[in-house]
């Protein structure tokens, strides 16, 4: 279809003409903008988005998710809500909603059993610490675009230490394709990053989820099982101690009330804290079945089929597994960290110049013909045909530093930059530095990333202490 020729403007249109432009349009602009994560970064628009505004706004510290939308709306063209279910999905941190929450909050943004959060005037949010860790330290590579409306820039997409879409588990439906990608342990993603940097292969990893305490069972064909656990204790008491994905306390009590329904159960008792299930289940006096027969009875098991679907460069792409995103993702890792070195020759060379310009600037006396020239501009243009290639700079340069302890700071400077110049060009000469470095970065956030999991995790024990020494006192 001619791009000059509208729908509305024909006599006449094939459906078939319809169906192989417009709906295809539609589909690709569904899948791009809203559905599917990118390859590149893990990340779908309305979060990559929302992440860019945070990064921007770090000074503002904590800000109510009504506002934070506000901000997001300049960049995503699809209105509130999507955007504040989008945050609030991004700092949920109990079990099957996020392993690693990449925006930090306050205030109730659901648990596990009851996942609906407050009203988003009520909670706040600000850019996680686990996002700082893995998500802005090369934005200087970062493809920048117009927004929807050519009014201010959005990235193309981030630049992860990390493959996101591994971490968290995405899902998505879009037309024609979905994604389900199951979540995993980020020592275990660094550790087949760099067995694949070493041996030229990923290490098979295995789906996690924080804070299910089941192992999740993989069959042949690929699909997950997510299992009940119950438990019997030395009284005789039956516990549910831990709920497949899917089942949060609206779920579990349909189930159970059918069960109470076919006189199986006479009632239950609920005492779940945040993650951890605690349901007991109370049967008739002198009625109680074997744990064998409650097992067979109570138990519920969930699926999940894996479906690696993203977007690349080249559209949508369907990968077979997970370690051959790893593989993937670590390609585009060391071409980032060769650029880096690439883009860290240019500065210190530049810097080199800049500080050799400063000193011949001092020592030739040009600051004196700031005093004969008419204007600022007509004082540029002489540095400019004095060959001086930062004579914008120059210019504004206080006449308090035209010394010689500057000349002498500079000097020392200049030196220090190209001892660092010749260390950066020695790691571009090599491919096997370049992997060296990306290895010694992925080593350094799996330390990061622990420390962080665990000190939260020490922080919630201290609490459920302080809870439980709270209720025994009363």
């Amino acid at each position: 279809m001619d791009s000059k020729e509208y729908l509305h403007s024909l006599n006449k249109i094939s459906l078939e003409k319809i169906v192989k432009q417009e709906y295809r349009e539609y589909q690709i602009y569904t899948l791009m903008d809203r559905a599917i994560p990118y390859l590149q970064d893990g990340l779908k628009p309305s979060q990559r988005r929302i992440l860019f505004t945070l990064f921007k706004n770090q000074t503002k510290g904590l800000m109510k998710v009504s506002s934070l939308t506000g901000l997001v709306l300049t960049l995503h063209p699809h209105g509130p809500q999507s955007i504040e279910a989008a945050i609030v999905n991004m700092a949920q941190d109990f079990t099957f909603s996020n392993n690693y929450p990449l925006i930090d909050k306050k205030g109730y943004f659901g648990e596990r059993m009851e996942p609906a959060p407050a009203a988003a005037r009520y909670i706040e949010c600000k850019l996680g610490k686990l996002a700082e860790i893995l998500l802005f330290d090369d934005m200087n590579q970062v493809e920048m675009v117009p927004n929807y409306d050519e009014k201010v820039m959005e990235p193309v997409s981030l630049l992860p230490k990390l493959p996101l879409m591994l971490l968290n588990g995405p899902e998505g439906i879009g037309t024609g394709f979905s994604t389900v990608i199951p979540s995993y342990n980020h020592s275990d993603i660094i550790h087949s990053m760099i067995f694949y940097l070493e041996k030229g292969k990923a290490r098979k990893i295995h789906p996690w989820v924080r804070y299910y305490s089941e192992k999740v069972e993989v069959e042949k064909q690929g699909r997950l099982i997510f299992k009940m656990r119950l438990e019997e204790n030395a009284d005789g008491d039956v516990y549910i101690k831990e709920l497949p994905k899917g089942y949060d306390a609206q779920k579990i009590y349909k189930h159970l009330n059918k069960l109470m329904d076919e006189d199986f159960i006479k009632d239950y008792i609920d005492g779940s804290v945040d993650n951890l299930i605690d349901i007991q289940l109370v049967f008739k006096r002198g009625q109680r079945p074997s744990i064998e027969e409650i097992q067979k009875k109570v138990s519920v098991n969930t699926t999940l089929v894996p479906n690696f679907t993203l977007i690349s460069e080249r559209g949508v792409k369907i990968f077979e597994a997970a370690e051959e995103i790893i593989s993937v993702f670590t390609e585009q890792r060391l071409k980032v960290v060769q650029k880096r070195y690439e883009l860290l020759v240019k500065d210190s060379t530049e810097q080199i110049l800049k500080n050799n310009e400063i000193i011949r600037f001092i020592k030739e006396k040009h600051y004196a013909q700031a005093e004969k020239s008419a204007n600022r501009k007509s004082y540029v243009d002489y540095l400019i045909t004095k060959k001086f290639q930062f004579g914008e700079y120059l210019a504004d340069m206080p006449i308090y530093r035209m010394t010689i302890e500057e000349v002498q700071k500079r000097l020392l400077l200049i030196d220090d930059e190209e001892k660092k110049l010749k260390g950066y060009k020695i790691v571009l000469q090599s491919k096997d530095k370049i992997k060296d470095k990306l290895i010694d970065e992925l080593n350094d956030v799996n330390l990061r990333m622990t420390k962080l999991m665990d000190d939260r995790e020490k922080e919630k024990r201290e609490v459920y202490k302080k809870i439980s020494s709270s209720k025994k006192r009363s």
